[in-house]
Protein backbone atom coordinates (compact mmCIF):
# COMPACT_ATOMS: atom_id res chain seq x y z
CA UNK A 1 0.00 0.00 0.00
CA UNK A 2 1.08 3.52 -0.67
CA UNK A 3 0.85 6.14 1.48
CA UNK A 4 0.56 9.77 1.67
CA UNK A 5 3.70 10.74 3.05
CA UNK A 6 5.42 8.27 0.60
CA UNK A 7 7.91 10.38 -2.00
CA UNK A 8 6.26 13.00 -0.48
CA UNK A 9 6.32 16.51 -2.83
CA UNK A 10 4.44 19.65 -1.86
CA UNK A 11 4.07 20.78 -4.86
CA UNK A 12 1.89 17.79 -6.39
CA UNK A 13 -1.96 18.79 -5.49
CA UNK A 14 -3.55 15.72 -3.31
CA UNK A 15 -7.36 15.25 -3.93
CA UNK A 16 -10.01 13.32 -2.29
CA UNK A 17 -11.34 10.51 -4.68
CA UNK A 18 -15.10 9.65 -4.87
CA UNK A 19 -14.77 6.11 -6.59
CA UNK A 20 -11.55 4.57 -4.84
CA UNK A 21 -9.97 2.16 -6.77
CA UNK A 22 -10.41 0.16 -3.86
CA UNK A 23 -11.27 0.46 -0.59
CA UNK A 24 -8.17 -0.46 0.98
CA UNK A 25 -5.49 1.34 -1.01
CA UNK A 26 -5.07 4.96 0.27
CA UNK A 27 -3.56 6.11 -2.78
CA UNK A 28 -4.82 5.43 -6.07
CA UNK A 29 -5.07 7.59 -9.17
CA UNK A 30 -1.62 9.27 -9.77
CA UNK A 31 -1.82 11.42 -13.10
CA UNK A 32 0.28 14.39 -13.11
CA UNK A 33 0.49 16.69 -10.78
CA UNK A 34 -2.78 14.97 -9.15
CA UNK A 35 -2.88 12.60 -6.89
CA UNK A 36 -6.12 10.82 -6.40
CA UNK A 37 -6.47 9.56 -2.09
CA UNK A 38 -8.90 7.52 -0.48
CA UNK A 39 -9.40 8.53 3.04
CA UNK A 40 -10.98 5.61 4.35
CA UNK A 41 -8.33 3.15 5.65
CA UNK A 42 -6.65 5.17 7.73
CA UNK A 43 -8.20 9.32 7.67
CA UNK A 44 -11.52 9.15 7.43
CA UNK A 45 -12.41 10.16 11.11
CA UNK A 46 -10.21 13.88 9.51
CA UNK A 47 -12.85 14.11 6.79
CA UNK A 48 -15.91 12.23 7.97
CA UNK A 49 -17.49 16.13 8.81
CA UNK A 50 -16.95 16.65 4.64
CA UNK A 51 -18.82 13.35 3.75
CA UNK A 52 -21.52 13.79 6.79
CA UNK A 53 -22.76 17.77 6.55
CA UNK A 54 -22.60 16.98 2.62
CA UNK A 55 -20.25 20.03 1.49
CA UNK A 56 -20.17 20.80 -1.93
CA UNK A 57 -16.56 19.23 -3.19
CA UNK A 58 -13.56 21.94 -2.21
CA UNK A 59 -10.18 20.44 -3.94
CA UNK A 60 -8.46 23.49 -2.29
CA UNK A 61 -9.74 22.38 1.27
CA UNK A 62 -8.82 18.78 0.67
CA UNK A 63 -5.64 19.40 -0.93
CA UNK A 64 -4.52 21.90 2.10
CA UNK A 65 -5.51 19.28 4.81
CA UNK A 66 -3.70 15.80 2.79
CA UNK A 67 -0.40 17.88 2.76
CA UNK A 68 -1.18 19.38 6.50
CA UNK A 69 -1.74 15.12 7.25
CA UNK A 70 0.97 13.86 5.30
CA UNK A 71 3.51 16.36 7.06
CA UNK A 72 2.20 15.16 10.36
CA UNK A 73 3.18 11.67 9.60
CA UNK A 74 6.53 12.53 8.40
CA UNK A 75 7.54 14.49 11.59
CA UNK A 76 6.06 12.00 13.88
CA UNK A 77 7.77 9.28 12.52
CA UNK A 78 5.06 7.41 10.80
CA UNK A 79 7.07 4.88 8.27
CA UNK A 80 5.79 1.72 6.32
CA UNK A 81 7.01 -0.54 9.19
CA UNK A 82 5.15 0.94 12.13
CA UNK A 83 2.17 0.87 9.74
CA UNK A 84 2.26 -3.16 8.60
CA UNK A 85 3.32 -3.90 12.63
CA UNK A 86 -0.03 -2.01 13.52
CA UNK A 87 -2.21 -3.74 10.88
CA UNK A 88 -0.73 -7.46 12.19
CA UNK A 89 -1.53 -6.52 15.65
CA UNK A 90 -5.14 -5.66 14.70
CA UNK A 91 -5.35 -8.83 12.58
CA UNK A 92 -3.88 -10.95 15.69
CA UNK A 93 -6.42 -9.18 18.12
CA UNK A 94 -9.05 -10.17 15.46
CA UNK A 95 -8.58 -13.54 15.50
CA UNK A 96 -7.36 -13.99 11.97
CA UNK A 97 -4.62 -16.02 12.93
CA UNK A 98 -6.59 -18.23 15.44
CA UNK A 99 -8.15 -18.12 18.73
CA UNK A 100 -5.41 -19.90 20.15
CA UNK A 101 -2.45 -16.96 18.67
CA UNK A 102 -5.00 -14.41 20.29
CA UNK A 103 -5.10 -15.82 23.59
CA UNK A 104 -1.20 -16.29 23.73
CA UNK A 105 -0.56 -12.95 22.19
CA UNK A 106 -3.06 -10.87 24.32
CA UNK A 107 -1.49 -12.81 27.62
CA UNK A 108 2.11 -11.23 27.14
CA UNK A 109 2.85 -7.64 28.16
CA UNK A 110 2.86 -4.69 25.41
CA UNK A 111 6.73 -4.79 25.14
CA UNK A 112 6.95 -8.26 24.49
CA UNK A 113 4.02 -8.15 22.02
CA UNK A 114 5.98 -5.44 20.22
CA UNK A 115 8.88 -7.52 19.77
CA UNK A 116 6.84 -10.07 18.44
CA UNK A 117 5.52 -7.97 15.45
CA UNK A 118 8.76 -6.95 14.68
CA UNK A 119 9.93 -10.02 13.84
CA UNK A 120 6.27 -11.32 12.22
CA UNK A 121 6.31 -8.18 9.87
CA UNK A 122 10.04 -9.40 8.97
CA UNK A 123 9.02 -12.77 8.43
CA UNK A 124 6.10 -11.74 6.23
CA UNK A 125 8.25 -9.13 4.13
CA UNK A 126 10.27 -12.10 3.65
CA UNK A 127 7.56 -14.08 2.46
CA UNK A 128 8.79 -16.95 3.92
CA UNK A 129 12.49 -16.96 2.69
CA UNK A 130 14.29 -16.78 5.85
CA UNK A 131 13.74 -17.68 9.05
CA UNK A 132 13.70 -15.61 12.02
CA UNK A 133 12.50 -17.96 14.83
CA UNK A 134 15.99 -18.57 16.38
CA UNK A 135 16.63 -14.64 16.27
CA UNK A 136 13.70 -13.90 18.17
CA UNK A 137 14.05 -16.19 20.76
CA UNK A 138 17.41 -15.41 20.95
CA UNK A 139 15.48 -11.70 22.04
CA UNK A 140 13.73 -13.06 24.68
CA UNK A 141 15.92 -15.80 26.06
CA UNK A 142 19.32 -15.30 25.09
CA UNK A 143 22.22 -17.65 25.30
CA UNK A 144 19.91 -20.60 24.41
CA UNK A 145 20.92 -23.13 22.26
CA UNK A 146 19.45 -24.93 19.32
CA UNK A 147 20.23 -28.53 17.62
CA UNK A 148 19.60 -30.85 15.05
CA UNK A 149 18.93 -34.18 15.86
CA UNK A 150 19.53 -35.68 13.04
CA UNK A 151 18.31 -39.78 13.66
CA UNK A 152 14.97 -38.38 14.89
CA UNK A 153 14.98 -35.51 12.43
CA UNK A 154 13.61 -32.69 15.00
CA UNK A 155 15.16 -29.81 16.99
CA UNK A 156 16.15 -29.32 19.80
CA UNK A 157 16.07 -26.26 21.90
CA UNK A 158 18.00 -25.90 25.45
CA UNK A 159 16.42 -22.62 27.01
CA UNK A 160 18.48 -21.14 29.75
CA UNK A 161 14.82 -19.66 31.75
CA UNK A 162 12.82 -21.24 34.03
CA UNK A 163 9.86 -23.41 33.36
CA UNK A 164 6.63 -21.63 33.51
CA UNK A 165 2.83 -20.40 32.17
CA UNK A 166 4.75 -17.30 30.98
CA UNK A 167 7.55 -18.54 29.02
CA UNK A 168 5.70 -21.12 27.85
CA UNK A 169 3.30 -19.78 26.26
CA UNK A 170 6.08 -16.94 25.08
CA UNK A 171 7.78 -19.75 23.49
CA UNK A 172 4.57 -21.54 21.92
CA UNK A 173 3.83 -18.31 20.52
CA UNK A 174 7.00 -17.71 18.51
CA UNK A 175 6.96 -20.83 17.31
CA UNK A 176 3.68 -20.47 16.28
CA UNK A 177 4.42 -17.92 13.70
CA UNK A 178 7.82 -18.46 13.20
CA UNK A 179 9.01 -21.63 13.18
CA UNK A 180 7.28 -22.97 10.18
CA UNK A 181 9.93 -25.69 9.19
CA UNK A 182 7.80 -28.36 9.20
CA UNK A 183 10.40 -30.26 11.75
CA UNK A 184 9.77 -31.73 15.01
CA UNK A 185 11.45 -30.07 18.06
CA UNK A 186 11.44 -30.81 21.90
CA UNK A 187 12.21 -28.31 24.96
CA UNK A 188 14.71 -28.12 27.31
CA UNK A 189 14.11 -25.49 29.87
CA UNK A 190 17.20 -24.11 32.21
CA UNK A 191 18.72 -27.25 31.93
CA UNK A 192 21.29 -28.66 29.08
CA UNK A 193 21.23 -32.26 27.77
CA UNK A 194 24.32 -33.73 28.22
CA UNK A 195 27.31 -33.91 25.04
CA UNK A 196 29.83 -36.69 25.37
CA UNK A 197 33.26 -35.46 25.54
CA UNK A 198 32.07 -31.72 25.81
CA UNK A 199 32.80 -30.27 29.50
CA UNK A 200 30.47 -27.68 29.24
CA UNK A 201 27.31 -29.86 29.00
CA UNK A 202 28.77 -32.65 31.30
CA UNK A 203 28.18 -31.22 34.55
CA UNK A 204 27.00 -33.39 37.15
CA UNK A 205 23.88 -32.57 38.55
CA UNK A 206 23.53 -29.95 35.65
CA UNK A 207 22.41 -31.57 32.69
CA UNK A 208 19.54 -34.20 31.57
CA UNK A 209 20.28 -37.56 29.67
CA UNK A 210 18.51 -37.27 26.19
Amino acid sequence: MKYIWQNYDAQKNFYIEEKPLSPYLEIGNVGGNKIGVNPVPRLYEIFAPLFENSMPKNEPLENCLLHYRAQIDLNSGVHLTSLLERKLDREICEGIFGAKARELYLSLPENERRIILIYLQRHEAAQGLKIFFFEAALQFFPQTKFYFYECEQKFLFCVPARKNLHNEKLMELLIFFLFDMGAAYEIFWNSHFGIIDDKETMQLDDFVIY
